[in-house]
């Protein structure tokens, strides 16, 4: 019924266009058909797969289709031609189908042909991660909580189970078994899994969706946000142990003591200190708590969100302040390189050596100094760089607009639930978008739903948001995300007021 009346077609490459065109308005596919330049341009990348010397046939048909398909999905020729020789014409068929009635299996890598032992491996990787996120949230969460850690039975069984199976990961690849010391393993984990520090090839492996994750902050030593995703992603990890929505409860449980009233404002005016003041002298942070109304829980902010700068985080006997976020300088052994202390905050300018520079350096002689706390800096101030970006350009164009508005149902809203943004820095687009698959969070009110990525992501991984794009669902609260850089939110935002 589908493909029935071009099974026995043969033609040329305009001959093919034009069935490519007819074949898509029939079956209703939501993609652009090719040109006869892009066909042309197909068959030199051998994503078409016709003989030398010899016509187009319904094999090419269905690869044009599926091409098409697999490109608006994120994925690049060179993964799409090794795939593609691995389907035959009836799994093409069945898959092409299914995007035309909008039903399971798509074209994506879940449905797509493994080698079984290659399959194995890689639900084998998978499994080792997941359980090594979740292994390190409960390890961190037990340091917290100041018990006593071990590698015996003291140490989380999730990260006990994730050694074992890394271990068998070395041993299948014909490597040592790196993963007996769990101190080395957490050391790792300050890395990406694809880069060499992991010494697993299984982890740089295309159809291996955390390949790009970071499982601790390298300088703060605190689980990432990708790590919490990760630990979530098979359902069997509650996400109340995570740090970050612990902070966050605390805040709303701090903010709901001032009343309805203040309460939303409270909650923004502290969100905006650990953006903007992360390093603050005791002194400034009285005044500042002054002017927001915030003097009844004032102690409760400075027990919970703030330690006092300790003498091992000072040069020279000065604490820095990070040009950029406003944060701590902490020393480097390699003083050539940061002779002023590098930016913890990965998110920031200043974490790179070449940018590293110092707006100010605080005596604490004069004045008790005080930082936010390592899983503030992670969860807060990082992110929170992109956030005040966009919310003070916003300010500036004269839009009407909130930061975090009614205790962060979004970062900025602009003109009431008119627009909502949110700003996202995970380093892994898949951790990302299983997060956004399952909730898309207080966006969910406003009628325009904006998700701006950081421009240096996309600097890292120029495919971030066509991978974003293909592991969010097409059906749901996510399937009506606007995905954007900072920067292009920031023109979005400038082209709003020329409207307005």
């Amino acid at each position: 019924m589908y493909f029935e009346d071009v099974r026995q077609w043969q033609g040329t490459a305009d001959d093919l266009t034009k069935k490519l065109k007819q074949k898509t308005e029939q079956l209703g596919l939501l993609i652009e058909p090719p040109t006869l330049r892009t066909v042309r341009q197909w068959r030199t990348k051998q994503l078409l797969s016709q003989p030398k010397g010899k016509k187009f046939g319904f094999r090419q048909i269905l690869e044009g289709l599926a091409t098409t398909l697999l490109l608006k999905q994120g994925w690049t020729f060179a993964a799409i031609a090794e795939v593609l020789p691995q389907l035959s014409d009836m799994a093409l068929e069945q898959r092409i189908i299914a995007e035309a009635n909008n039903q399971d299996p798509t074209l994506s890598p879940t449905t797509l042909p493994l080698p079984r032992r290659q399959a194995s491996l890689l639900d084998l990787a998978e499994d080792s991660i997941v359980l090594l996120a979740q292994g390190i949230i409960r390890q961190y969460t037990k340091i917290l909580n100041r018990e006593i850690v071990r590698q015996d039975d003291t140490m989380p069984s999730e990260l006990y189970r994730a050694m074992c199976k890394l271990g068998r990961l070395y041993i299948e690849e014909g490597k040592p078994d790196n993963a007996a010391c769990v101190h080395t393993i957490l050391e790792r984990a300050r890395y990406p899994l694809n880069t060499d520090e992991w010494e697993l090839e299984i982890f740089r492996h295309p159809d291996f969706r955390f390949r790009q994750a970071t499982l601790v902050e390298s300088e703060l030593r605190v689980p990432t946000p990708d790590c919490a995703e990760i630990a979530n992603s098979k359902g069997a990890f509650g996400e109340d142990n995570v740090i970050e929505r612990r902070l966050y409860e605390r805040l709303i449980q701090m903010t709901e003591q001032l009343g309805s009233r203040r309460q939303h404002k409270a909650y923004t005016a502290i969100r905006e200190l650990f953006g903007r003041r992360s390093l603050i002298g005791e002194y400034q942070l009285l005044d500042y708590l002054v002017e927001n109304n915030l003097t009844p829980i004032q102690g409760t902010i400075i027990d919970t969100f703030f330690d006092q700068v300790p003498d091992i985080w000072l040069i020279d006997g000065l604490a820095h302040r990070c040009a950029y976020c406003g944060t701590l300088m902490r020393p480097h052994p390699n003083q050539k390189r940061f002779p002023s202390g590098r930016c913890p905050i990965r998110q920031c300018q200043n974490y790179e050596p070449r940018k590293a520079e110092v707006s100010e350096k605080l005596d604490p002689t004069k004045e008790r100094l005080l930082i936010a706390k390592s899983q503030i800096l992670t969860y807060w101030t990082g992110p929170g760089i992109d956030e005040l970006a966009i919310f003070d350009v916003a300010k500036k164009n004269g839009l009407k607009t909130e930061l975090y508005p009614d205790s962060d149902k979004c970062d900025i809203g602009i003109n009431g639930y008119r627009i909502g943004i949110d700003a996202k820095s995970y380093t892994s687009p898949v951790s990302l978008g299983l997060r956004l698959s399952r909730s898309i969070g207080g966006l969910v009110y406003y009628r325009r739903r904006i998700i701006a990525v950081s421009d240096q992501l996309i600097e890292d991984n120029p495919d971030y948001l066509s991978i974003l794009q293909s592991t969010l669902g097409k059906k749901g609260d996510s399937a009506t995300l606007e995905l954007f850089t900072v920067s292009q939110v920031i023109q979005l935002l400038q082209k709003i007021k020329d409207e307005n």
